[in-house]
């Protein structure tokens, strides 16, 4: 999807999107640079790192279903 910065410099996040996402009005984001692009993450949404049977691996409340990771994954390839 293509959308265009304005002179103050937002941009409008598609409503499919934010859908998609459940991002709604208010939403508080992170945003950064990865690689030549942005990457913005809901706050309140990110992985903690624990050390589980003594293994680190990424813990999160939120719950990702295949369907998340395969709707993600495509809209990068449109």
């Amino acid at each position: 999807m293509k959308v265009v910065i304005d002179s103050a410099g937002r941009l409008v996040v598609p409503k499919a999107l934010r859908d998609r996402l459940g991002l709604a009005a208010g939403t508080t984001v992170d945003i950064g640079a990865r690689g030549s692009g942005l990457h913005l993450t809901p706050v309140g949404r990110s992985a903690r790192v624990r050390t589980m049977r003594g293994e680190t691996v990424a813990v999160s409340d939120t719950v990702i279903t295949d369907d998340d990771v395969f709707a993600i994954l495509d809209a990068d390839r449109l």
